[in-house]
């Protein structure tokens, strides 16, 4: 096996070597502590959110969505209802993290 070096120098139509792209990537937790202009957009519009803390609420929000909407969907009508009391329940919890997670956001603005 040849040294790709030692090819350029045996043949000088080869291209020179394709020198090493560093990755635009930083690890979630250094994101965390630095808020960037575009995370509060994200924050305040739409978008991926980086914050451990907001996507925890979000997480036990529509787990107990979930669980509340299959309990009362079976509990009022079997296999079927409890389907659609599950997404009644997801749909339900999604608004209501939002709102738990705008109130958390205000309180923590007011306190500033």
């Amino acid at each position: 096996m040849s040294n790709n070096a030692n090819d350029r120098a045996d043949n000088p139509t080869l291209p020179p070597p394709v020198p090493p792209i560093g990755l635009g990537y930083a690890t979630p937790s250094s994101q965390a502590k630095i808020v960037s202009k575009p995370q509060k957009v994200f924050d305040t519009v739409a978008g991926p959110n980086m914050r451990l803390k907001d996507n925890l609420i979000q997480l036990i929000c529509v787990v107990v969505g979930g669980v509340t909407g299959a309990v009362i969907g079976n509990a009022i009508g079997g296999p079927v209802a409890m389907a659609f009391g599950v997404v009644a329940g997801l749909l339900g919890a999604l608004v209501l993290s939002g709102l738990v997670i705008g109130i958390i956001r205000f309180i923590g603005a007011v306190k500033k």
